[in-house]
């Protein structure tokens, strides 16, 4: 087995730490306390959390690939070659074109390939993933789904930030692109927030979205999925 990493190196100009796409860190640069988000919730073999199904559709094949830790980080075994960055690359391009279908891209945990991370894919972002599977035939391409897309995501993160009602406990929002919801960072002297708080951020999103998201809150690198 291969050397153990929390994150790989960053496989390309367009892959993110710790293997997840670089989409996911466009809220965070104006957020206090709010370091880079994916990839650290609880793992989805977790009883009880409430998390995407793993969806097969369009031609992508394989099976989920991504390993997580005891607290909830995925890891990464050795090291990518050139042939997964590429496919992650290709995802990633998906991303950016269809970010209202699709959330992100994290690579397998031991390179095997990559997952995308789709909501409701149209015909023409299923045909553009069959596209890159037929181009690496000896990788992985696994469409998972999830719960928002990332510009849905990023539109919640924002007006949640630009909130009233939050000055004070909210002071960092992102996308979170494996639970399809968003990363809560709260005020120190917040922590550990309180079922009411919880219920008013809870509150607050669904107003906000439309719909209630996955939350996980976190201060001082702890995250809890509610």
């Amino acid at each position: 087995m291969g050397r153990r990493y929390r994150s790989p190196e960053s496989p390309g100009s367009t892959m993110g730490n710790a293997g997840a796409i670089s989409w996911l860190f466009i809220l965070v640069a104006a957020l206090v306390g709010c370091g880079p988000v994916g990839g650290t919730e609880p793992p989805a073999a977790t009883p009880g959390q409430a998390t995407p199904a793993q969806a097969g559709l369009g031609a992508s094949q394989g099976t989920d690939c991504i390993i997580r830790d005891e607290s909830g980080q995925q890891v990464w075994f050795g090291e990518a070659d050139p042939s997964v960055t590429a496919v992650g690359n290709a995802l990633q391009a998906i991303v950016e074109e269809h970010n209202d279908q699709t959330t992100g891209v994290a690579l397998c945990s031991h390179y095997e390939g990559a997952t995308i991370f789709v909501v409701s894919p149209g015909h023409d972002v299923q045909q553009s993933i069959a596209e890159v599977a037929s181009k690496f035939p000896d990788l992985h391409v696994i469409t998972r789904a999830t719960t928002a897309s990332i510009s849905q995501l990023s539109a919640a993160g924002r007006k949640l930030l630009q909130s009233p009602g939050m000055q004070g406990l909210v002071t960092g929002a992102g996308p979170d692109m494996y639970s399809g919801g968003l990363r809560i960072t709260v005020a120190q002297d917040k922590w550990p927030l309180s079922a009411t708080e919880k219920g008013r951020i809870d509150d607050a999103v669904k107003v906000l979205n439309g719909s209630r998201l996955p939350l996980i809150y976190e201060q001082g690198g702890t995250a809890v999925l509610d």
